[in-house]
């Protein structure tokens, strides 16, 4: 046709065809689905909640209850099925207080250990799911709270729902991140 030139498109070659990025990148994505798999075998085998936990606390719903400046939850691991939490809140005018127990999922009570001598709770677990956990708190044989305890897929975030089934107290729930 008179007019048109004809242009002939060169060959080249792309990124994708380039042996070096095509080796680079296989590198990139084996590493990164031996990481992949490491971590979730790791993760199979270990309790979720293991470990530190701080609260959230625009992500938290005290209901009627006063808010807190801080809580802090800590979960350890005795290797004998059996595992101790730790909780110190600290309160808006600085004073501390806490709990701590040792227990298992067995469902049987267990002596919860406070700053309060007067009180005498027991609290019991029962595992329910990989992540997710129930749990009775008993005060004076009497039940105080129902709650259950959940951890994301991801690990990072532990959520913890609580009804006060004797009392005019509200439901709560409290939302924690791992700490690193």
């Amino acid at each position: 046709m008179p007019g048109k030139r004809n242009m002939a498109v060169p060959e080249c070659q792309t990124l994708v065809e380039s042996p070096a990025i095509i080796k680079t990148i296989s590198a990139i994505l084996s590493l990164s689905l031996l990481t992949l798999i490491s971590t979730s075998t790791l993760a199979q085998g270990a309790n979720p909640f293991i470990g530190t936990w701080d609260i959230d606390l625009r992500k938290s719903d005290f209901g009627n209850a006063t808010v807190p400046a801080n809580i802090s939850r800590t979960y350890f691991d005795h290797h004998d099925g059996t595992y101790t939490y730790m909780v110190i809140t600290t309160a808006q005018d600085g004073s501390l207080s806490g709990t701590t127990a040792r227990y298992s999922y067995s469902g049987e009570r267990y002596p919860i250990a406070g700053f309060n001598p007067d009180q005498r709770a027991t609290i019991s677990y029962r595992k329910v799911g990989e992540t997710t956990v129930e749990y009775i708190v008993y005060l004076n044989g009497e039940v105080q709270q129902i709650g259950a305890k959940v951890v994301t897929p991801n690990y990072l975030e532990l959520s913890i729902v609580i009804q006060f089934p004797n009392s005019a107290q509200e439901d709560q729930v409290l939302v924690f991140n791992r700490r690193n």
